[in-house]
């Protein structure tokens, strides 16, 4: 779909809201729809007649049309800082707070559906952007922020609507383009999910986050030393232990101890550096401090599940469901043949569902930091006093297979 017939669609879609909300009686809602399109089409004579019309019925006081303004920018700014600041709950109690004075406030819900997908509540979160985008279609913004929910629920081609839509309005919109090149790169796409985050670094060229994912679709395609070229650009997420993957699956073994040195002189403690330790330890025969973990075989640690629970019902009977049901979408798993594998985070998607396997799987986590509490090993004295927990099923027919691979 190109920008034009993309654009297109989007305006037709409010167009169809507008007139919906006219018919429900909701004439400043449909008002402010009319009004976000003659900013992307101004010469649209047949939206011109009809908002001309509408706001002909609008009182002319102290109307519905500014109880749709936001709240006062000191309000905003607080709020913005609340969110940013990682209070969740408490930000989204402000939120709700705030919506009940300015039930329209576009910013306002735009921060409460950012603050639900913090808290993993993605179906409520998708429902808050979807108010935003009703009650402005034009907000590139919320496009975008419901692609990264839709994204999150494993609906792939959905969220590539929403971030063409996201671009359609606002074509500069570096962020998007560069979710739209994670969510092709799931969808098998890998060559147009190259040119979107090269179009997203084209327009932003600081933008480290869109380094980090090119670095990442690069290194899947095993092309280390482009992928590395972008790992150097960018200081997102785990980019320079990615820079340090790459050296070392591109042989580079100088620049490869270089990096790794550094990492240990800083004293820093990293599943993936020690994993790479130990593996350049015998490739290359040179022993290196490792902060993570110096003997992980002393580490494993073995539980049978069937001893403690009902691991047949509990385990076996939710996982059936799940994928009988078909409650959750399957991803593209190129490793996985004659089967199937869940998209997105199980533990979220289906967070009630599962929540007694998350209480076991917490529980056994905590044994573990028991068991081992009186090691000096990085693994164990670093563990996070906070973390979440991260799941998807796999499903082979007879005859399927999972080819081997590494999680560093």
């Amino acid at each position: 779909m190109n920008h034009q017939n993309s654009q297109q669609t989007t305006i037709q879609q409010a167009i169809s809201r507008a007139k919906k909300a006219t018919k429900q009686g909701n004439t400043a809602v449909a008002v402010n729809l009319y009004q976000a399109i003659l900013k992307h089409q101004p010469n649209n004579l047949f939206v011109k007649k009809q908002l001309r019309k509408l706001q002909k019925e609008l009182p002319r006081s102290p109307s519905a049309v500014e109880k749709t303004s936001s709240p006062p920018q000191d309000q905003i700014a607080a709020l913005v800082n609340l969110y940013h600041s990682g209070q969740m709950v408490e930000t989204e109690q402000a939120c709700r707070k705030l919506l009940n004075t300015f039930p329209q406030a576009l910013v306002v819900i735009n921060v409460l559906g950012a603050t639900l997908h913090g808290q993993g509540r993605l179906q409520e979160a998708v429902q808050a952007f979807n108010k935003a985008i009703e009650l402005n279609p034009g907000s590139a913004e919320a496009h975008s922020n419901r692609g990264a929910v839709l994204q999150e629920l494993g609906r792939s081609k959905d969220a590539e609507t929403s971030f063409r839509q996201a671009i359609a309005l606002k074509p500069d919109y570096a962020e998007a383009y560069s979710n739209l090149g994670n969510i092709l790169q799931k969808l098998g796409r890998s060559k147009n999910a190259e040119a979107s985050h090269r179009k997203a670094i084209a327009l932003k060229p600081d933008y480290a986050e869109a380094h980090y994912n090119l670095g990442l679709l690069l290194s899947a395609a095993t092309q280390y030393k482009k992928a590395a070229e972008q790992f150097k650009l960018s200081t997102f997420g785990e980019s320079k232990h990615y820079l340090l993957r790459c050296l070392y699956l591109q042989d580079e073994k100088s620049l490869f101890f270089d990096q790794l040195d550094y990492f240990i002189n800083q004293g820093e403690i990293h599943p993936m550096i020690g994993s790479l330790g130990c593996r350049s330890a015998l490739r290359y025969g040179i022993e290196r401090p490792n902060l993570f973990c110096k003997d992980p075989l002393k580490y494993v640690l073995k539980t049978d599940l069937n001893n403690q629970y009902d691991f047949e019902k509990i385990f076996v009977k939710t996982a059936r469901t799940i994928l009988n049901e078909n409650r959750i979408p399957d991803r593209r798993q190129g490793l996985l043949t004659n089967g199937r594998q869940t998209s997105g985070n199980l533990f979220d998607l289906e967070r009630d569902f599962t929540e007694e396997i998350q209480k076991i799987i917490r529980s056994e986590i905590e044994k573990y930091q028991v068991h081992f509490k009186s090691s000096e090993e990085g693994l164990i004295t670093s563990w996070p006093t906070d973390y979440s927990l991260r799941g998807w099923l796999v499903s082979m027919k007879s005859g399927g297979k999972l080819r081997p691979h590494m999680h560093e």
